[in-house]
């Protein structure tokens, strides 16, 4: 698994071990900054640093049975040359490499690739289905749609198995900026507030989005990973269910205790409106999957995660 130390990667790691499914993990962090989530089967796992855009992943490939694909670069600002050139290299230009590597490998036969649901123009207020995606309006939409093309194609003329999931915004447990995620959602910057004991006012509170929990998205994945074949489908990965950011910071403030205030000087920010509803049934059919978990549920993890909380007193 490509990405594994990232805020989704871990949660991944953590639903495949409990699926029982043993893991190669590798990620661009060193072995003692790779840091399982409470929950994780840690004898499943076995960690090798590797950066998927500089280093060859052949060996391992070559032990394992499958990739899940999900190492990419969500950066702040892509108007900056370098900052593009790198989304680019790590988030299209890795999957070559990978793909010849499963090819070659002679044991290694199918591909889930972890897309993202910025291949979609979420500003439409419309349903967008799978069939929908035209690389949204940013390099790292075009670049996701791009990689999941080259998958399909590739995996067609090779005969490998693939599948591709589209997470749209996802919060929970293990969020932390990291150097690949220099952003935490708002959600993740609620609960931060709560830990200082912090007032915050809202900006933009009416701004929508599709909020998934992070653990129920990784239940997908195991689920998929589960199935007898891997049959090129993409799956939108959704709660299907745009909400509002108000609804967002309420939910917070009566699970933590956070003091939401109008003249407060901190200010969280409910980002742009993306009031598109992006369907979850054929996820829902193929595997029989629901989201579950709530935003209480999730605020109740970041609170027991002492790295998270020494992240959000020092954010202060």
């Amino acid at each position: 698994m490509t990405g594994a130390a990232g805020f989704f990667g871990l949660a991944i790691v953590r639903a495949l071990t409990t699926a029982g499914v043993p893991v190669v993990a590798t990620d661009r962090v060193k072995s003692d900054e790779f840091v399982v989530r409470p929950g994780t089967d840690a004898s499943l796992v076995r960690y090798i640093r590797r950066d998927v855009a500089t280093e060859p992943l052949d060996e391992l490939v070559g032990e394992v049975a499958g990739v899940v694909h999900a190492a990419a670069l969500t950066p702040e600002d892509e108007r900056d040359g370098d900052t593009a050139e790198r989304l680019l290299a790590v988030n299209l230009g890795a999957l070559f490499p990978l793909l010849a590597a499963i090819r070659a490998s002679g044991s290694c036969s199918r591909l889930l690739y972890v897309s993202s649901a910025g291949v979609y123009d979420q500003a439409q207020a419309r349903r967008l289905p799978e069939a929908e995606a035209t690389g949204g309006a940013s390099l790292y939409g075009a670049a996701k749609l791009a990689a999941e093309l080259v998958a399909a194609r590739y995996s067609a003329l090779f005969g490998l198995e693939h599948c591709v999931v589209r997470p749209t915004s996802l919060f929970g447990g293990g969020e932390l900026v990291r150097p690949s995620r220099p952003r935490v959602t708002g959600f993740a910057r609620l609960v931060a507030a709560a830990v200082r004991g912090e007032p915050v006012r809202i900006n933009r509170p009416d701004s929508r989005a599709d909020w998934l929990c992070v653990d129920d998205a990784a239940d997908a994945i195991a689920l998929l990973w589960g199935a007898e074949r891997l049959d090129g489908s993409s799956f939108n990965l959704s709660s299907a269910q745009p909400r509002a950011f108000s609804e967002v910071a309420n939910a917070v403030a009566e699970a933590t205790g956070l003091r939401l205030d109008d003249a407060a000087a901190a200010v969280v920010d409910g980002g742009g409106d993306r009031p598109a509803v992006i369907p979850n049934e054929r996820l829902r059919a193929a595997v029989g999957w629901e989201p579950r978990r709530t935003f209480a549920d999730a605020a109740a993890d970041l609170l027991e995660d002492p790295r998270f909380r020494a992240w959000a007193e020092a954010d202060a």
